[in-house]
């Protein structure tokens, strides 16, 4: 048995309490468990003897490393309490910046919104620049997802001048790339400072050998271009940006790129040079199951076919992508749609099918036209803000120069000399509260390309590159992984039936669901519509079995008494583990087809290869 003198010496060879959290947080992306255990020691030992600062640290990791929100809230509420106690205003406002991360997480922006705003605003009263800076980023983000484009402007402004005064490179170039993001809005099209600074973006990440951001910046300067109209810089953004996803590998860039790229050719009346382009795009998307890619290339391919006199041809793609954009309620891609398939039929002789589709067209653009008026407003209000704050600017400069020429005046005569020093050091605290309110940390936002906004699970391009790199390492560590394709049963039911508000409502509870129902190693995301797919590393075929029946038990028990009272929600799963696949694709692939055949053997049940 260990004396009491053993256990004291065991402790003190951990090392004191703050650098054992330091060490946990540190460690935590290389060995989860091990900093697991690290802060369950610290915790245990600070229930013994309680120090309020190092509770709240300890909190404000838990509320760091929840894997749902609530389980963030709850640190949170600790180690508030905490820090009230410590009087430490630092820890205080990292919390709420945690707490609003998790409430963004959770779906709720408002509220979320609310936390960033308080936490850099505390943050900035104590002289916490890096907590300040994010929680200021974090708004700006929020403020942009939900439209207000001047208020995100001048976060994202105040961010870059941030980073380019503290000389840091990377969050300068990520700032600028939002900033260049905002203007190229449909609802700011400020087009022409968009490219401004996609090109200073293109030639820093060119200087840096960053050959992604390369490509993405490129392709966005080919879209950007595009939407202007100028078409033949807009054609060479785009097969630079296609060479670059083919050197780096990256399919689906490529598939995208390629629709883009025939898109552009199209509109130059070059159809024929884009049909082979459109169909490796839409051969890509239809091996891997994307149904909203599918039908947007469907759309591409269909409008070329009909440049090219394939009538018949073109009304099959089309009527395809239709029967997508209508189940979707996409009004954009379904007014295009029908202006196309009009002229196929009238191509065709068929003249009252062109005129229904015309009638249903002009339907559509009597709704579209509202829209874009809520575009213009939207955009004038972005014009009438920004000026507005570059008049205040100037109004700011010119009170600075008055001020400083009244306290050159003042310090030549020795009796306001008192006077004068009081006058600067109210300018100095003023200009100090001004840095700090617009320094803006611009970490972030990769996250807005890399996350679905319905349910906040990892998107379809972020769930296959961590499948992609799972089945790499297990390749290299001969190690199992295996992954899950599920998707709800009868879900289009649900949205004929109730809405598409219930259907949002079932999407979410059920991603929720899984997320919570997996190993923190384990990664769930929604590949489209109704579809999901899990990422099981180290994980054997048996092993992966149990987890989809675990998945599955866990939303059959799920309630939706809001919806409809006894409605119950089900799933179908398809495991595959890796075997002799050469790639994640084919596996992927696999797992598909067994989810297919649990739906054909009477759907919410599992089938694998096993």
């Amino acid at each position: 048995m260990r004396g009491p003198f053993a256990v004291l010496l065991a402790l003190l060879a951990l090392g004191p309490l703050p650098q054992r959290l330091d060490e946990a947080d540190r460690i935590r992306k290389s060995d989860k468990p091990r900093a697991r255990q690290m802060l369950d020691e610290v915790e245990r030992e600070l229930a013994a003897n309680p120090d309020p600062r190092l509770i709240a640290r300890a909190q404000l990791l838990e509320c760091r490393w929840a894997d749902a929100p609530p389980d963030a809230y709850r640190a949170v509420d600790i180690g508030l309490a905490a820090a009230a106690t410590a009087h430490d205003e630092r820890l205080h406002a990292q919390l709420i910046l945690c707490r609003g991360n998790a409430l963004q997480f959770g779906g709720r922006s408002p509220d979320a919104e609310h936390d960033f705003v308080d936490a850099a605003r505390i943050a900035s009263a104590v002289g916490d620049g890096e907590t300040s800076d994010e929680a200021l980023s974090n708004a700006g983000y929020s403020q942009y997802t939900r439209g207000a484009m001047a208020e995100a402007l001048a976060n994202l402004n105040a961010a870059y001048r941030g980073a380019e005064a503290r000389g840091d490179e990377k969050r300068r170039l990520e700032a600028l790339s939002l900033i260049a993001n905002v203007y190229a809005d449909v609802h700011v099209a400020q087009y022409d400072k968009a490219v401004e600074y996609y090109r200073q973006l293109l030639a820093a990440y060119e200087r840096r050998g960053e050959q992604s951001d390369v490509a993405d910046t490129l392709f966005n300067l080919g879209a950007t271009s595009e939407t202007k109209g100028d078409l033949a810089a807009a054609e060479e953004y785009y097969r630079r940006a296609l060479r670059g996803f083919q050197q780096l590998k990256k399919p689906a860039d490529v598939a995208f790129c390629q629709r883009a790229l025939g898109s552009c050719l199209i509109k130059q009346g070059r159809a024929g040079v884009a049909m082979p382009l459109l169909d490796a795009s839409l051969a890509y998307y239809e091996s891997t199951h994307d149904a909203e890619a599918t039908a947007s290339a469907r759309q591409t391919r269909g409008i070329a076919e009909r440049r090219l006199g394939r009538a018949t041809e073109a009304l099959a793609d089309l009527a395809a992508a239709r029967a997508f954009f209508e189940r979707e309620k996409n009004t954009r891609y379904l007014e295009r749609n029908l202006g196309e398939t009009a002229l196929a039929h009238a191509t065709r002789g068929e003249w009252q099918a062109a005129y229904d589709a015309e009638t249903h067209r002009g339907a559509l653009q009597d709704q579209l036209a509202e829209k874009r008026r809520d575009e213009l407003s939207s955009r004038l209000r972005v014009e009438f803000d920004t000026t507005k704050k570059e008049q205040e600017n100037r109004a700011l400069v010119r009170e600075n120069s008055l001020r400083t020429a009244a306290l050159a005046a003042a310090d030549r005569e020795r009796r306001w000399q008192r006077v004068a020093i009081a006058l600067t050091a109210l300018l100095a605290a003023a200009l100090a509260v001004l840095f700090w309110r617009q320094v803006v940390n611009t970490r972030r936002m990769r996250a807005m390309a890399m996350t679905d906004e319905l349910t906040r699970l990892p998107n379809r391009r972020n769930i296959l590159a961590v499948a992609e790199n799972a089945f790499v390492e297990s390749q290299r560590s001969h190690k199992p992984m295996s992954v899950i394709a599920f998707d709800i049963d009868h879900f289009k039911r649900i949205n004929d039936t109730w809405g598409h508000a219930a259907g949002d409502d079932v999407l979410r509870n059920v991603a929720r669901t899984c997320r919570m129902a997996l190993r923190p190693s384990d990664s769930v995301g929604r590949t489209g519509g109704e579809e999901f797919l899990v990422v099981l590393r180290d994980t054997s075929a048996s092993q992966a079995i149990e987890v989809a029946e675990r998945l599955r038990a866990a939303v059959e028990r799920l309630e939706f008494a809001t919806i409809e009272s006894g409605l119950r929600v089900t799933i179908s799963l398809g495991v595959q583990s890796r075997t002799a696949q050469r790639s994640i694709d084919a596996m992927i692939g696999e797992a598909d087809e067994l989810l297919y055949r649990a739906k054909s053997g009477g759907r919410n049940r599992v089938a694998s290869a096993a």
